[in-house]
């Protein structure tokens, strides 16, 4: 009886632990179908500054903003109008006056707030910066549709701004959706989305224009 005793437990001890083996990679795979957030657009357009950035006043954590200086759609049909705010904070602010080797700015974009008080979530990033016009940037004539997540991309082939649009004026740098690096502006450099300069500070001053490349997640 004891023998038979002690192989009716062994059954029992193994037969929990081969149930126990069998459980886990359900309890696994039910964690990995969970939904993650997946981006409904991305793409380049083109922005403006409101407010002066100076990396000597600036610090690691302070909001930043700017706003849209064209037109465009996402692939649900939401309209983006011209003017709309980009919202983030910076990242990297370093000063030369303070002892370091150069000066540099950096900062993440985080909200794109549209009509109708509708608010999305991005991560976006400075591709490439231009200098303020001579007059006001009449922005985006019609803009394009952004792309949906893993298709080619905005395709910003329609984006008319700056001296192609101007009459007369003082022909300014283009501000293409391609565009990347620094245009027109003396002693600044842009490396993956890092604004450097030999000068004492980055100082972008109001109406500075951007090209800022986003991923778009929704609200």
């Amino acid at each position: 009886m004891n023998r038979l005793g002690l192989l009716v437990a062994a059954l029992l001890v193994a037969a929990s632990l081969c149930y126990g083996q069998d459980s886990s990679p359900t309890q696994s795979q039910a964690s990995a179908a969970a939904p993650t957030p997946n981006a409904i657009g991305h793409g380049a357009f083109p922005v403006k500054l409101t407010k002066t950035w100076d990396s000597s006043k600036l610090k690691e954590g302070d909001a930043v903003e700017a706003e849209t200086s064209g037109a465009f759609k996402l692939p649900d049909g939401t309209l983006v109008p011209k003017g709309s705010k980009l919202t983030g904070h910076v990242t990297t602010a370093k000063a030369h006056a303070k002892g370091d080797p150069e000066s540099e700015l950096a900062v993440a974009f985080q909200k794109l707030d549209v009509a109708n008080g509708k608010e999305l979530n991005i991560k976006g990033m400075v591709q490439a910066v231009f200098p303020p016009p001579d007059e006001v940037d009449p922005g985006a004539a019609s803009g394009p549709t952004m792309a949906r997540s893993g298709g080619a991309g905005w395709q910003p082939t329609d984006i008319k701004s700056g001296s192609n649009m101007d009459n007369g004026a003082k022909p300014q740098p283009v501000t293409d959706p391609k565009s990347t690096g620094v245009q027109g502006i003396h002693d600044l450099q842009l490396d993956k989305g890092v604004l450097s300069s030999n000068g004492k500070q980055v100082k972008l001053g109001s109406g500075v224009r951007m090209i800022v490349h986003v991923d778009i997640f929704g609200s």
